[in-house]
């Protein structure tokens, strides 16, 4: 069983989104499959007060944002969607399962997550870095000219997070990729979503036919479902596929 994370890739859970154009998980996704394409929205690393705090552009600001995915096995995807001491963000059953090789071939890294605990003064450390880095800049083109490597930095910075007596989300295996993330259905391991047969439903009647040909043959899954009806759906839509070749 433990093989089977490497071979069916990362996950990426949607969660409900918030502001004025408030939209639920499940619409979340359906126009995540119509555009093809998951927006980096937030920072998620452990420099994102001092980001939003800073008067960086709103350009320098969005270059912080990453895509989120997670190791975790498929049968244990259900342990992300529990309310956890320490989390923000709510994530909800529904989401995309990707290529792990493809994701890797896309720039995607493991997120760094740095033991804060023991006394060690690694996060003070890391804050007084990132304040350093940052401390006359307030645009990307200020950035740039003082960083030959402006990018790779902002990259690392986006990839950090730390480990302390309250805050431990290293268990998560948690990969990143910095920016909106752009994909072809071909790319798709599976779909999650809370019922299946529902939600297939919903994308007849919203996607178009060209995008449907590609979600029929794209395993749909229950984060609900235990290991033996993920690989049965799986194995049930891979033997139509190479049948229907």
């Amino acid at each position: 069983m433990s093989t089977w994370p490497n071979i069916w890739g990362e996950v990426n859970l949607t969660r409900d989104c918030e502001g004025e154009d408030t939209e639920g998980a499940e619409d979340n996704l359906l126009s995540i499959l119509r555009d093809k394409n998951i927006k980096a929205r937030n920072a998620h690393c452990l420099f994102s007060q001092q980001i939003k705090e800073r008067d960086f552009s709103p350009l320098l600001k969005s270059k912080f944002n990453t895509v989120c995915f997670t190791e975790t096995p498929l049968p244990q995807i259900s342990s992300l969607l529990r309310d956890l001491p320490g989390r923000n963000v709510k994530l909800r059953p529904y989401g995309l399962v990707f290529w792990r090789k493809g994701l890797v071939d896309r720039g995607a890294n493991p997120a760094i997550y740095v033991n804060a605990m023991g006394g060690n003064n690694l996060r003070s450390y890391l804050l007084d870095q990132f304040n350093e880095h940052f401390q006359d800049v307030k645009t990307l083109k200020i950035f740039q000219k003082q960083e030959s490597y402006f990018q790779e930095l902002i990259h690392y910075y986006s990839l950090i997070n730390v480990i302390s007596e309250r805050h431990d989300f290293a268990w998560e295996r948690e990969w990143r990729i910095l920016g909106d993330f752009k994909f072809q259905y071909e790319d798709l391991v599976a779909i999650i979503a809370a019922k299946p047969q529902q939600f297939l439903d919903r994308c007849e009647h919203i996607l178009n036919e060209p995008a449907m040909r590609s979600i029929r043959r794209t395993p749909m899954i229950s984060p609900n479902w235990n290991y033996e009806q993920i690989l049965e759906e799986m194995s049930v839509l891979l033997r139509r596929n190479k049948s229907a070749a």
